[in-house]
């Protein structure tokens, strides 16, 4: 840096001579990290010394070590943001889903089982596609392989929409939307997924006690389902769902976070977006 070379020649040289234009620092650089608010009432900013521990309160910028992690940028509302990389460093040691069957259902490892299916508020003069009856992936998925999971729509007015997956449902053999039971994910870190697409997606984790009892849930009244913000752009990257940075969105019923009665997984926009993403890639970490 070049105040840091005037600086230490002045040092240097007090004995010999005048040191002279030690104030100059037009090319000093400083970085700046900070939490910004998301509409929920604390819009002041906070400054992290750069303590990098991920905990979703300020601004944690990637130190530019090359191990993939991705940027983590905190809202100041405890439902922190994740931006992908983009070097798809993170290794999946359970694959959820790679579509590259081409059909609705998950990867039946290690005892899952499910349906992926589309969700909405059912606005008037809304619009989503796939239609709930016909979830099935797309051509063209990340990395060059062949199928993804793709969702758009907009006119949602209420709360919104989405996509998901149950990891532990039978269905019913009736054509009914089956039991959603619990599946225990934890001697997993958390759940990695490579997306694409316009906006912000919120991926969602769902454990029992934050679905309502009708899905075979516990909570009664205002599931507030854990999850963290996802900030898409037109080209594919990885993002992490890390169990210990999940939390819910502060509007529900209050649940403590439980890997070992996970139940599904979401992708959910807020209302009145005009949303078009895409999902690929899909496992445990």
């Amino acid at each position: 840096m070049r105040t840091q070379t005037i600086v230490a020649m002045c040092a240097v040289l007090t004995i010999v001579t005048a040191c002279v234009g030690g104030s100059e620092s037009e090319d000093s650089s400083f970085i700046t990290l900070t939490g910004f608010g998301e509409g929920d009432g604390d819009s002041s900013a906070e400054t992290d010394e750069g303590d990098g521990d991920g905990d979703g309160d300020p601004t944690t910028t990637g130190d530019g070590d090359g191990d993939g992690d991705p940027t983590t940028t905190g809202d100041g509302d405890g439902d922190p943001t994740t931006t992908g990389d983009g070097d798809g460093d993170i290794p999946i040691a359970d694959m959820i889903d790679n579509f590259e069957d081409g059909d609705g259902a998950l990867i039946p490892n290690n005892g899952r089982q499910g349906y992926w299916y589309s969700f909405n508020d059912e606005s008037d003069g809304s619009t989503q596609t796939p239609a709930a009856d016909m979830v099935l992936p797309e051509s063209g998925g990340a990395g060059g392989t062949s199928m993804a999971m793709h969702t758009t729509g907009s006119g949602f007015a209420v709360w919104g929409a989405g996509i998901g997956v149950d990891l532990n449902n039978m269905g019913d053999p009736e054509g009914g939307d089956g039991i959603k039971m619990i599946y225990d994910a934890s001697g997993y870190t958390g759940i990695v997924v490579t997306a694409k697409g316009n906006g912000q997606v919120r991926g969602v984790v769902q454990i029992e006690a934050t679905i309502p009892p009708g899905e075979g849930g516990t909570c009664a009244l205002d599931c507030d389902p854990h999850g963290k913000i996802l900030v898409l752009s037109s080209e594919w990257q990885q993002f992490t769902l890390p169990f210990d940075q999940l939390a819910q969105e502060g509007w529900g019923t209050p649940a403590a976070w439980d890997a070992t009665t996970v139940v599904g997984l979401q992708f959910k926009v807020a209302a009145n977006a005009n949303f078009d993403f895409w999902v690929d890639e899909i496992g445990f970490f």
